[in-house]
């Protein structure tokens, strides 16, 4: 048996109707038909580094939320003290508190 190539009969649509269709200007069809042919793909690349580094580490992070779930009653000062002395990081009270803020984490859920 020969190989035959199977040919679908798709309609073929011009630029113009292709951009009314799906409300495109044709310079943003052809950039997209570029990118397309170029990468293999019609999405901009995801960025690496979004955004600025945080300070802390993650597990930084989970060793305050471990201290923070031990000795709740601690102040911020005490929590940076804590850090500069076993951890040796010295970071500010406003740091600490953000990191608590990035997790969710205030007096009410702490003394829980």
């Amino acid at each position: 048996m020969v190989n035959r190539r199977v040919t679908s009969a798709k309609p073929k649509y011009s630029d113009n109707e292709i951009c009314q269709l799906v409300d495109f200007s044709l310079s943003t069809l052809y950039r997209t038909l570029r990118q397309k042919h170029a990468t293999g793909d019609v999405t901009k690349t995801l960025a690496i580094g979004r955004g600025r580094p945080r300070k802390l580490i993650h597990s930084d992070c989970l060793y305050l939320l471990h201290l923070a779930r031990h000795k709740p009653t601690l102040f911020l000062d005490e929590y940076s003290h804590h850090l500069e002395e076993y951890r040796d990081l010295p970071f500010s009270l406003a740091t600490i508190h953000a990191s608590f803020k990035c997790v969710g984490l205030n007096i009410k859920r702490v003394q829980m």
